[in-house]
């Protein structure tokens, strides 16, 4: 039996598929654009298949065809392409998923496991509010929308059609090699752009906080997930999280790690309509309680680990 990575190519998802080959798993990895770049070192270990999660078909037919038994679903469309081009982000994101959970209907799979967003909560205008998993959902964006909307079917498909359907909401993912600009992307950006010695603007204010993950953390969470017992799965929808630093303390930090680090701040008029002062502290009590989740890296911890990753991917 096999374990699906929609959006595999993708940084979380190819992360992910390195985990499951480290130990013995040969997942298939369906992505509409695939990176060969991302799954370099496993690429022979892997099965990988272009497919478009708009296209029902596709997706039915590599369930079925490969009889999976899990699928971690990744692929969709970020932040800002998503409110460009809403039209596109609701068939990708919404449709999409509403393939993905139709595929194993029908098919018989055992469980999805999904990445939702804190995108699914509002942005505050003035003082963060902390985020625990009472906290009401509003998203103010089409990204935040289309991934609600998401959640909200997965629990139906678990209370209509028994689906072993579980989540994560993550903040921001720090990693690298990320191409596509999203909101939040200046995180990994800053650290990616100081280590090529390269200028890199900053499009929020300084004082904007924006919890975030390393992308290690966040690829390690979800295969616990998908691997704790059933019994253990009372959220379903879990919060997960680990530094929360404002932009401006973010850089302070990549200038300490990388001293030649030249960023500077430009705050966009259109980022910060949608991202207002950002998010406040995120409590993630319920994943910990339930299945274990702990975070490795801290912020210190996240910026070296970025440079070895970076500077081997360089030889």
């Amino acid at each position: 039996m096999t374990k699906l990575i929609t959006g595999g190519t993708g940084l979380i998802g190819s992360e992910v598929a390195k985990m499951l080959v480290e130990r013995g798993d040969r997942p298939v990895l369906f992505d509409v654009a695939p990176s060969l770049e991302a799954i370099r070192p496993i690429q022979d270990k892997v099965t990988l298949v272009r497919g478009d999660l708009t296209n029902w078909s596709e997706v039915f037919n590599v369930v079925r065809d490969y009889k999976v038994e899990s699928i971690f679903h990744f692929g969709g469309m970020l932040s800002l392409p998503s409110d460009a081009n809403p039209w596109a982000a609701y068939r990708v994101n919404a449709n999409g998923t509403m393939h993905i959970l139709e595929a194993a209907r029908l098919f018989n799979v055992e469980k999805i496991i999904f990445t939702s967003t804190i995108a699914t909560y509002a942005r505050e205008t003035e003082q963060p509010f902390p985020i625990d998993e009472s906290t009401l959902q509003r998203p103010e964006n089409m990204y935040g929308i289309t991934k609600l909307f998401c959640e909200l079917l997965g629990r139906f498909y678990t209370k209509k059609f028994g689906l072993d359907f579980r989540a994560v909401r993550f903040p921001t993912v720090v990693g690298p090699g990320a191409k596509t600009k999203h909101m939040t992307q200046y995180m990994a950006w800053m650290i990616e752009h100081a280590l090529a010695n390269k200028p890199f603007e900053v499009w929020v204010s300084e004082d904007t906080r924006t919890p975030c993950i390393y992308y290690k953390d966040a690829a390690n969470g979800l295969i616990t997930l998908h691997d704790a017992p059933a019994s253990n799965i009372k959220t379903r929808i879990y919060n997960l999280t680990s530094v929360s630093l404002t932009a401006g303390e973010f850089a302070e930090k990549v200038r300490r790690h990388i001293p030649s680090a030249k960023i500077i701040f430009k705050p966009d008029p259109e980022v910060l309509k949608m991202m207002g002062k950002g998010f406040g502290p995120i409590d993630d009590t319920p994943a910990k309680r339930e299945w274990g989740w702990r975070p490795r890296f801290d912020i210190d911890e996240m910026i070296e680990d970025f440079k070895r990753t970076y500077e081997t991917s360089k030889k």
